[in-house]
């Protein structure tokens, strides 16, 4: 019964002509979009200078001359956010108070340099040997050896050391994402609509049991989730890597996104209500994913929408080559989340009946 239930509600699903357009044509612009986009580095040697007093050392005036492509922050706050957000910049230098005084009383010169995430171990020690090969030249009777000399590795978001990252490669796991997001929508239209229409409650009465109804309702939104996502993956090329633990986060990921339709059904009343709740869950979903594309969005509270840990590990699987140990948590809080939304939407529309 419950095998005969999903058949019919996927051909149901497809008979909405909105619902398989937006599905058919889906899957195909979203892997437009991952082809048609570059998929080289980005390798700017722009360089991003900060001064805290605003004085410009004979230090500075030297690395300015030598680097040539650099901008001149005025807070070492926008400074960072330029290294880490835009591309443009692969270090920034962040000069503190009395840099000149420092060099002439012949103290130890310490400044703090933050990379770009991607920037190779090899680059980060030419530019390190360049940085005291300038410093000497400025003042050689004061910085003499590579001793009296540091600069303090900072790597902004991720280090990514010896493996930048293409535009391609961020956005792949916000496209899987996006691709299953309308799952909620659909399935939770579904379950709204045959409560409705009374549907549910003459399958329910026949030889269909109401624990079956849901079940065929959950299968077929998994089917339709995860179906889609192995196509982008298999499409893509992404299943050569890892394949058994990508295979388990799409599988959660999309549980996550059935779990989510029940809940956005249990809380709807009809179906424009559906509309409604779906809109902003759908919203709320894609923030996560944003953050994948510019790393200085991310914040704290981004974790609390439950899409992070599935768009994190898909980025961290692909760009990072994380393995089972580093993406437990992230897996155990999928199915958490997926099973506790699931049983609230079940429990809740079991009330209308």
């Amino acid at each position: 019964m419950i095998g005969t239930l999903v058949v019919n509600d996927i051909k149901l699903f497809f008979r909405n002509r909105f619902f398989a357009i937006v599905t058919a044509i889906g899957v195909v612009f979203y892997l437009a979009i991952y082809f048609l986009i570059p998929n080289q580095v980005n390798e700017s040697l722009g360089v991003a200078f900060f001064i805290e007093d605003g004085e410009a050392s004979p230090l500075f005036q030297r690395l300015a001359e030598e680097t040539g492509d650099y901008t001149l922050f005025d807070t070492e706050a926008e400074m960072l956010t330029a290294i880490e957000e835009t591309g443009d910049y692969f270090v920034g230098l962040s000069f503190p108070s009395g840099v000149t005084a420092a060099i002439a009383r012949g103290e130890e010169l310490d400044l703090n340099a933050y990379y770009a995430p991607g920037v190779p171990a090899e680059a980060k020690q030419i530019f390190h040997d360049v940085l005291v090969l300038i410093a000497n030249a400025a003042n050689p009777d004061v910085l003499a050896n590579l001793q009296r000399f540091n600069d303090t590795e900072v790597v902004l978001g991720n280090d990514m050391t010896g493996a930048p990252l293409s535009f391609r490669d961020r956005i792949l796991p916000l496209i899987l994402m996006a691709t299953v997001l309308m799952e909620i929508f659909g399935l939770a239209t579904l379950l709204t609509r045959d409560i409705e229409n009374g549907t549910a409650r003459a399958l329910i009465t026949g030889p269909l049991r109401l624990h079956e109804f849901f079940a065929g309702k959950a299968l077929m939104g998994m089917i339709l989730a995860f179906g889609q996502l192995l196509i982008l993956g298999i499409v893509t090329g992404i299943l050569g890597r890892a394949p058994l633990l990508i295979l388990t986060t799409m599988l959660l990921g999309s549980f996550l996104m059935v779990g989510m339709g029940f809940f956005v059904a249990a809380i709807s009343k009809n179906n424009t209500s559906v509309l409604a709740w779906a809109v902003i869950a759908l919203i709320l979903m894609m923030i996560p994913g944003l953050s994948v594309l510019l790393p200085g969005l991310a914040t704290g509270w981004m974790k609390v929408i439950p899409s992070y840990y599935f768009v994190d590990s898909l980025h961290r699987i692909l760009n990072f080559g994380a393995g089972w140990t580093d993406l437990g948590r992230n897996l155990a809080l999928l199915l958490a989340v997926g099973a506790g939304t699931l049983a609230i939407g079940t429990a809740v529309t079991r009330s209308r009946f």
